[in-house]
């Protein structure tokens, strides 16, 4: 009973009343007439109710004026007008503004909402900014958690729109509203510019078939990654673009259109999809449309299931390109083989110990990254490779002690070295001679086979049968 009634005494003597005002202070100054109630303190601050999103949200009729300070959004709120606001003043000088409702973003012009390039707006919630746009002007997006923080709209056209400047977003989703709604219309001309969809950048829809995630256009170096879409059609990649890279995005719910589509007109240095995921039945996995350059691309372990046409336009053995894992797609080989049979062509063999290409007209089995003509098999492949090159001979000895060996030559220079023979033969007795090798090949290095008699005893050969081939 002591110590209760010393602790009330105490705190008697901290608190002042005058008439209606309160003051709460360590000095028994009245409070401030102009002040309903006066705090005053040189050693500790005053603390208001902090709580997240969900629970303000959880209030129920809260009074206009009614202040807290929300630990989702790391922001003082303030409730006015039958919504809650963020008191931005206080974040004005590290340039981030908190977006929970439409009237914290800037005014609309026309349809455009234009963003202040030295900010980023980090979203709260689904904030509906129908029927507008918003242009992104160099300004950076953001959610806090990237299955609630979003923006919504029902604007014909990209919701997110951008020009010439670079692009960064995370953690925040797109939801297009109608059919002529799409996510992103976002296009650089200059080159230069960055676009960058990091983690959490859905786009998905809520029943109405849009036109889904949308087109991205030109940029020095595009990176999309561990995104979530799910939606009538896929992204759109189009004009002069540095480095497209798609990694651990998980496609979903494609019902017109393709996952990732390569648009006629574009002309892209490299392209880089691994990891990805396509999850869908019908349509198209990844189409590159005729008209569209490309110079290098990249599939690794993407994943696909219930795709139709998991590739269009493109292949294992498109030129430019290299296929690992990729579910249901060979992996990339460059490879050829030709033959001959019965063949009747004579090579003339004018000069012992001389080398001479084998004479006769093969046919081509298979020409993956290569091409091939009689004898000769080009490498057409964009990446250097080791091609281990296999030849079977056959032939009949055209007189008694008949020598021959058998080389390659590439680019038409004969390599002496290594070499394959048979013994000295005996008149029109039938022989073979198999040859291995490998050789470095880069684009447009071609092989021939070549050979020659080991003595003057023949002056000509009939290869019948033969046999070449490349892989690497």
């Amino acid at each position: 009973m002591k110590t209760s009634l010393l602790t009330l005494l105490l705190y008697i003597s901290t608190i002042s009343i005058s008439a209606q005002n309160v003051a709460i202070n360590n000095t028994g100054v009245s409070a401030d007439t102009s002040s309903m109630l006066d705090i005053a303190s040189t050693k500790t601050g005053f603390l208001i109710p902090r709580m997240t999103t969900v629970q303000r949200d959880s209030i129920l009729l809260p009074a206009n004026a009614l202040q807290l300070f929300n630990t989702t959004t790391k922001a003082l709120n303030i409730y006015n007008n039958n919504r809650w606001e963020t008191i931005q003043s206080i974040r004005a000088s590290n340039n981030i503004v908190y977006v929970s409702a439409l009237s914290d973003l800037p005014t609309p012009v026309g349809s455009s909402i234009v963003l202040d390039a030295t900010k980023m707006y980090i979203f709260s919630g689904i904030v509906n900014i129908s029927p507008y746009y918003l242009f992104l002007n160099g300004a950076s997006l953001s959610g806090i958690d990237p299955a609630k923080d979003g923006i919504m709209s029902s604007v014909s056209g990209g919701v997110l729109r951008s020009t010439g400047v670079s692009v960064y977003m995370a953690n925040i989703a797109v939801i297009p509203l109608t059919a002529t709604t799409k996510a992103y219309d976002l296009a650089d001309a200059t080159g230069t510019k960055f676009c960058n969809i990091f983690s959490g950048c859905s786009v998905v829809e809520i029943g109405i078939p849009t036109l889904g995630v949308g087109q991205i256009s030109g940029f020095k170096a595009t990176t999309i990654e561990k995104n979530y879409w799910n939606c009538t059609d896929g992204i759109k990649i189009t004009g002069t673009v540095g480095k497209f890279c798609s990694v651990l995005n998980f496609i979903t719910g494609i019902s017109s259109g393709s996952g990732i589509e390569f648009l006629a007109g574009t002309n892209i240095s490299d392209i880089d999809l691994s990891n990805n995921y396509f999850i869908y039945n019908g349509q198209t996995g990844v189409k590159v449309n005729a008209g569209a350059v490309v110079d290098n691309g990249r599939m690794t372990t993407n994943m696909f299931r219930g795709v139709t046409t998991l590739l269009s336009g493109v292949d294992s053995y498109s030129l430019g390109w290299q296929m690992v894992s990729n579910t249901g797609i060979p992996n990339t080989r460059a490879f050829s083989f030709q033959y001959m049979t019965a063949n009747a062509t004579a090579t003339s063999l004018p000069v012992a110990n001389t080398y001479y290409k084998i004479a006769g007209t093969t046919t081509t089995v298979n020409a993956k990254k290569f091409t091939a003509s009689s004898n000769r098999i080009t490498y057409i492949g964009r990446t250097d490779i080791v091609g281990k090159v296999n030849i079977i001979m056959g032939a009949k000895a055209p007189s008694n002690n008949s020598d021959f060996s058998i080389v390659v030559a590439k680019n038409g220079v004969v390599i002496p070295a290594p070499l394959a023979s048979i013994a000295a033969a005996s008149n029109n007795q039938s022989f073979q001679i198999n040859f291995i090798t490998e050789l470095d090949l880069s684009t447009n290095d071609y092989v021939e086979v070549f050979i020659k008699s080991n003595n003057s005893n023949s002056t000509s050969l009939t290869v019948e049968e033969f046999q070449f081939r490349i892989t690497d």
